[in-house]
C-alpha cells in the first residue's frame, strides 16, 4: 500500500501508477530543459568564439619582430648554450636572451625537465615551444649549431676579442690566461661555456654574452655566405635567408648601440642533489617580455582563465606537441601535458570547471580549436588549479 504526499490515507495501485507517471513526466521535462539550455550556451558560445576570432583579425598588428633560438649542441645531445635571439627592422632593435640551461621547463609530451636536457629528449621544436611556453613569447624558428660546426663559425669570421676574467682551466691545464685577447673557435666555446668551482651560473651567462657579442660584430656583410659554409653541422629550421636577415640586422642593431644582452631572471631552488636548478622568476621574466619582446607576446597570453593542460589518452607519442600547436594559435595558453590514467580515450574530452556560460563558451572555444564537437565538452570538479580547462586527448583527434 502507498500513502499520498500528506501520508494521511491510502491510494489504490492504479492512482499510484498515475501518480509516478506524472513524475516522470516532470522529471523528463526538467531533463530535456537542461538539455536545451546546454545546447543554447554551446551554440552561444561558438558564435561567441568566431566574432571574437573575427574581430582579432581586424585589430591584428602586422608583427616585424623575428626571434630565433639559437642552441649549440654537445656531444650528448644538450644544450651547451643557448640564447633567444630578437631583431625588429621596423625599429633597429635588438635583443639576445642569454638562457641557462637549468631552468625547469614543461616540455610538451615529455614533463618537467631541464632546459638544456630538452634538446636530447625531445625535438628541436619540442625545445623551441618549451621556451616559447616558460617566457610566454613567440620562437619563430631554431637554429642549432653542434659544438664543432660553432667553432668553425666562430673561425670563419676571423675569430673574435674577449676580455678573458679568470684562468680557464681543463682539469689541470691552463686553456687560456686572463686578458684581452682573440680568441679562435674552440678556445672561444670553451670560455662562453666556463664556469670555474664556486661560481654562479650568472658569470658563466656573462661570459656566453662576451663570446656571442664579439661573433656578432665580426659577422660578414654576406651572412648568407657564411650561413652556406657551415655545412651539416648547422641546421636551422627557418629559411637561411630569413636567418641571414635576422643576423645582419642584429649586426647593424649593435653598430647603432640598439642591441641589449640580458639574461632570464631566474631563482634557484633545492633540487635535492648536488645539481643546480632554477625556477624561472615569473614577475621578472614578465618586465623582461615588457621591454625586449612585446610585439612577440602571442594573443591570449596575458589573458585570465585560458589555461590548458593536456592529457594523452591513446599513447601517441609526441601528441602534446601537436595539441599545443593547435591551442597557443587559438590564444590558449598551454601549460603542459602528461599522460591520462589509460590510453582507452576513443573520444576526446574537453573538461571544464563548471556548466555556467562562461564555462560553456570556454570549452566550445577549446574544441573548436582541436576540431573536435562541442559535445566532448563536459563539466568536472576534479580540474584543480593548474589549468582552466583539461583536454584528454582521444582517438578522434587529428592533427592535420
Amino acid at each position: 500500500m502507498t500513502l499520498d504526499p500528506l501520508g494521511s490515507r491510502p491510494v489504490g495501485r492504479r492512482t499510484a501508477r498515475l501518480a509516478e507517471k506524472r513524475r516522470k513526466r516532470q522529471r523528463n521535462t526538467r531533463i530535456g530543459a537542461v538539455l536545451a539550455g546546454a545546447a543554447l550556451l554551446v551554440g552561444a558560445a561558438v558564435f561567441v568564439a568566431g566574432r571574437a576570432g573575427d574581430d582579432e583579425k581586424k585589430d591584428a598588428v602586422v608583427r616585424t619582430q623575428r626571434t630565433v633560438l639559437l642552441q649549440v649542441k654537445g656531444t650528448t645531445g644538450t644544450a651547451v648554450a643557448s640564447a633567444l635571439l630578437a631583431h625588429d627592422p621596423a625599429v633597429s632593435e635588438g635583443s639576445v636572451v642569454l638562457v641557462p640551461p637549468q631552468v625547469i621547463v614543461s616540455v610538451p609530451g615529455f614533463g618537467s625537465q631541464p632546459f638544456g636536457r630538452a634538446l636530447a629528449t625531445t625535438s628541436v621544436q619540442g625545445s623551441r615551444d618549451a621556451l616559447a611556453d616558460l617566457m610566454g613569447v613567440t620562437v619563430d624558428g631554431s637554429w642549432v649549431l653542434d659544438t664543432a660546426t660553432f667553432a668553425k663559425l666562430v673561425d670563419t669570421v676571423g675569430g673574435i676579442q674577449v676580455d678573458v676574467d679568470v684562468p680557464v682551466m681543463s682539469g689541470r691545464t691552463v686553456l687560456l690566461q686572463p686578458g684581452r685577447q682573440r680568441l679562435a673557435g674552440v678556445r672561444a666555446l670553451s670560455f662562453g661555456t666556463y664556469l670555474a668551482p664556486a661560481e654562479q651560473e650568472q658569470t658563466r651567462l656573462a661570459r656566453l654574452q662576451s663570446v656571442l657579442d664579439g661573433l656578432v660584430g665580426s659577422l660578414p656583410t654576406d651572412v648568407r655566405s657564411l650561413l652556406a659554409s657551415l655545412g651539416r653541422g648547422s641546421s636551422p629550421s627557418l629559411a637561411v635567408t630569413v636567418l641571414a636577415d635576422v643576423l645582419a640586422g642584429l649586426k647593424a642593431d649593435d653598430g647603432k648601440q640598439q642591441l641589449q644582452y640580458r639574461s632570464l631572471p631566474v631563482i634557484k631552488v633545492d633540487a635535492g642533489t648536488d645539481e643546480t636548478r632554477f625556477r624561472v622568476d615569473a614577475a621578472g621574466t614578465r618586465t623582461l617580455v615588457d621591454e625586449l619582446l612585446a610585439a612577440s607576446i602571442p594573443a591570449g597570453v596575458r589573458s585570465v582563465g585560458n589555461r590548458v593542460l593536456v592529457l594523452n589518452g591513446v599513447g601517441t607519442p609526441g601528441l602534446g606537441e601537436k595539441v599545443r600547436a593547435k591551442l597557443v594559435p587559438a590564444g590558449f595558453v598551454f601549460v603542459g601535458s602528461r599522460n591520462a590514467n589509460a590510453f582507452t580515450y576513443a573520444r576526446t574530452q574537453v573538461l571544464v570547471k563548471d556548466a555556467t556560460t562562461q564555462g560553456a563558451a570556454l570549452g566550445a572555444r577549446v574544441a573548436q580549436a582541436l576540431g573536435v564537437p562541442t559535445s566532448s565538452v563536459k563539466v568536472s570538479d576534479q580540474i584543480g588549479t593548474i589549468a582552466d580547462v583539461v583536454v584528454i586527448v582521444g582517438r578522434d583527434f587529428r592533427t592535420a
